[in-house]
């Protein structure tokens, strides 16, 4: 049974508080739930007192645990900040890090960057999510991710990524055969492969300048993954009003893809690597943080640098200081 002191039974009680449930808490932790549920009655029955409410979804805390939850935090995180501090007295980086990015990203792009940093701190051990949101993160089920626009969850510490540029994009075969789209109501005679995944929803308008315009397509063919998307466009099977650019530089050097639309785009959206307050009390999670963001920031320039003489890009009218860490 679990004494007042043991900090292993407190970690439980925390996950599942920030997490909201023993199933979530249990994930985080990397362990059963019977494991987590133990714990934290074991405490209650040490304490004399409840700290959660049992049969609630989600996992509301009594009075107690309210109380408990403040101080608990500030004491496991000193304890982990303690135990990382004696455990890199040589200077060496090591530990884990959990990092989220978009699915599309993670496939095609992700891997080049996390063995130049592997190679650099091969003391550390890097698990890749996908698709973990805001409030996920804010719960403690990764370290790092990667969100698209600002995050406004309280608990967070986040810096820019660079901004995401959204391009109109179509084969140069489905040109030959359907013709070339001017303007979004020439889309109503066209057919329209769209995302609208976990990253961000789908796209309803366009602008060029002041003028805002609906994108309404003849027929259209929705997918959560935005590699399946460029693959349907690639193949000619019709057109995108909004792929990233990270995913289609390359087929627009080579003229794989052509733009569509001049003058109408999705317009750019700023990107951030955010972490989780209690993740960035750690050592390794902090330089890895400032590392991954700088490192995105650059290559993010290179993907517009590559395209800048073939498509038009918007001026990038940051709205963000990119070289900032910003907390919640």
């Amino acid at each position: 049974m679990p004494k007042t002191d043991d900090l292993g039974a407190w970690r439980a009680f925390v996950t599942c508080a920030r997490a909201g449930s023993l199933t979530a808490a249990a994930k985080a932790m990397e362990t059963e739930v019977s494991t987590v549920s133990r714990a934290i009655v074991g405490l209650e029955k040490a304490l004399g007192c409840e700290l959660i409410r049992h049969n609630t979804r989600p996992v509301e805390l009594t009075e107690a645990g309210g109380t408990a939850l403040k101080r608990m935090e500030t004491i496991l995180r000193a304890h982990d900040a303690l135990v990382e501090n004696l455990q890199n007295d040589k200077r060496t980086l090591s530990g884990r890090v959990r990092l989220s990015t978009a699915q599309g990203f993670a496939t095609r792009r992700l891997m080049p960057v996390i063995r130049r940093f592997c190679d650099e701190n091969p003391g550390m051990s890097i698990d890749i999510l996908t698709g973990v949101r805001e409030a996920e993160l804010a719960k403690g089920l990764c370290d790092v991710a990667v969100l698209t626009g600002e995050p406004h969850l309280p608990g967070l510490v986040y810096m820019s990524r660079g901004r995401n540029v959204y391009l109109p994009v179509a084969s140069p075969d489905y040109v030959r055969r359907h013709g070339l789209p001017l303007t979004p109501e020439n889309l109503r005679n066209h057919k329209g492969y769209a995302y609208c995944g976990p990253v961000r929803g789908e796209t309803k308008e366009l602008t060029r300048g002041s003028r805002v315009e609906p994108v309404q397509f003849a027929t259209v063919v929705r997918s959560t993954d935005i590699l399946a998307v460029r693959e349907a466009v690639l193949a000619g099977m019709g057109v995108a009003v909004d792929m990233p650019l990270v995913q289609i530089f390359e087929d627009l050097q080579e003229g794989r893809l052509v733009p569509i639309l001049p003058g109408w785009a999705l317009p750019p959206i700023e990107c951030f690597v955010v972490a989780n307050r209690d993740a960035w009390h750690l050592k390794r999670v902090r330089l890895f943080f400032e590392w991954y963001a700088r490192t995105m920031q650059a290559l993010f320039r290179g993907y517009e640098a590559a395209v800048s003489t073939l498509v038009g890009l918007p001026p990038d009218a940051r709205s963000v200081d990119r070289t900032r860490i910003f907390m919640t």
